[in-house]
């Protein structure tokens, strides 16, 4: 990788780099730190305040670089020899459409490093079950003693900067959410595996419709050649002739309404599908039938790279999950308190509801919307024994439902996440048999917090407060 690192400095040394989005998760600082060490004179822009991005501005104490923030400025656009766009900034954005006018080129991080990275790539993308398929991969691998990395928009992570020490003979395990993806489809490039996981409705408020959502979901494989592997959920069918017709499978009719019936979409990779029953053992950690069919795409992958297939299998059932994904957080008398944070979206929710069968659910409800359907959810809240409602667009939205159909279910709505906990353990812990606070909100946190993940802490903490 040196030889790269090399022609990168002679690429980029003494040119100016505009990095759009510092966020706060590691990739636009990894990015502007990257670029700083080439050599390149490093500006960054960001809607956020400094006081908003403190930890971020922290890790690049002591980088040269000039920081703009609180809004952006036209001219550091325009002058300015390359662009980095963070994954949520918008292509449509007025400044990054006067750059691509001038002919400066507009890049984002993880199709960068994909383009210049000479180690094999296995992406990961899918509506759910992205990070804990990811991190199942990544673990599978390195248990088989695989030289292998994990990459892609996952927390603390900064996926360019591998692009310093990786070589040939390496591996990178790369979750994909659609938006870093709308950068392979303008390079044109696609994982040597691809794994999709399943396609729901998300970020509604971002896409124009389902369609313009599912085409950046589909850069993960159609780049790939003669040679590339296409894992996918059984929910997906395929026919195979001298195109594929890419079909949304009958139980999905109704979750893709107003998607294109059939997409027509060339390429020569090979094809598996893999649905639950592909995993034939028990998960030890992990419950639901969501998991089994991330598990079962893990295993996928495994038999591909030619790993022993029982070893495969006991590696991924000793699976201990990620934070904030139906993570059991801990117990105060009778109560389990599960944190399922990273639910965002309505089928997430549902998908909670699914999986915590064996006792009464508390659910924790809200937050802001994403304009996605909610028809679905509504009729599971049945499953809850009682919802304890946070504030938030999408609360105030479903709330006339909630009172017509759930009015002895429901809790005023609460501004503070501690009054919240605090209200939903009080209810639970009177159900003597045993009960779960399910925190599965079903929406995002803006309402409230920075990031799904600031709101997850925030849960854990205030548990631990309670628990102790």
């Amino acid at each position: 990788m040196a030889n790269i690192i090399k022609s990168l400095q002679k690429q980029y040394s003494g040119k100016k780099v505009l990095v759009v989005g510092l966020g706060l998760q590691g990739g636009g600082a990894g990015v502007a730190k990257f670029f700083a060490e080439l050599g390149a004179v490093v500006t960054v822009t960001d809607k956020k305040t400094e006081e908003q991005l403190a930890d971020s501005i922290k890790y690049l104490d002591k980088v040269p670089i000039t920081f703009h923030l609180g809004g952006h400025q036209q001219e550091d656009f325009i002058n300015t020899d390359m662009i980095f766009k963070g994954p949520s900034v918008p292509w449509d954005l007025p400044e990054i459409v006067a750059a691509e006018k001038k002919g400066i080129p507009v890049e984002m991080e993880l199709s960068f490093f994909a383009a210049n990275s000479l180690a094999k790539i296995i992406g990961i993308t899918g509506t759910r079950g992205k990070s804990t398929t990811t991190q199942m991969i990544f673990t599978l691998l390195q248990n088989s003693n695989y030289p292998v990395y994990l990459a892609g928009s996952l927390p603390g992570i900064s996926t360019i900067n591998l692009l310093k020490t990786l070589k040939s003979t390496d591996w990178v395990v790369m979750e994909l959410p659609s938006w870093p993806l709308s950068g392979f489809h303008r390079k044109m490039i696609s994982p040597h595996i691809a794994v999709f996981t399943n396609f729901y409705p998300d970020h509604l408020n971002y896409y124009k419709n389902m369609d313009d959502y599912l085409y950046d979901k589909e850069a993960i494989f159609m780049y790939q050649r003669e040679g590339d592997f296409l894992i996918i959920n059984k929910n997906w069918e395929y026919i195979t002739d001298s195109s594929t017709q890419f079909l949304s499978h009958e139980s999905l009719t109704s979750t893709l309404t107003g998607l294109s019936e059939v997409k027509k979409i060339a390429f020569d990779s090979s094809v598996i599908s893999f649905s639950a029953d592909d995993f034939p053992a028990e998960l030890q950690f992990l419950k639901g039938e969501h998991n089994k069919e991330n598990a079962a795409a893990a295993l996928a992958v495994g038999k591909v790279l030619g790993l022993d297939v029982n070893n495969c299998i006991n590696i991924i059932s000793q699976f201990k999950g990620l934070p904030f994904r139906q993570e059991i957080v801990g117990q105060k008398d009778n109560v389990i308190f599960v944190n399922d944070t990273t639910s965002t979206t309505p089928v997430a929710t549902i998908k909670a509801l699914d999986t915590f069968t064996d006792k009464p659910v508390y659910l924790m409800l809200g937050g802001q919307g994403k304009n996605l359907p909610y028809d679905a959810l509504i009729n599971q809240l049945i499953k809850a024994k009682k919802i304890i409602l946070l504030k938030g667009s999408f609360t105030d939205e479903i709330l006339p439902l909630l009172k017509e159909k759930y009015a002895d279910m429901i809790t005023p709505v609460h501004d503070d996440m501690r009054k919240a906990v605090a209200e939903a353990y009080r209810l639970a812990k009177n159900d003597t048999g045993g009960a779960y606070v399910l925190f599965s909100p079903g929406a995002t946190s803006f309402a409230m917090y920075d990031n799904e993940f600031h709101r997850g802490r925030e849960f854990n903490k205030i548990v631990h407060d309670l628990i102790q």
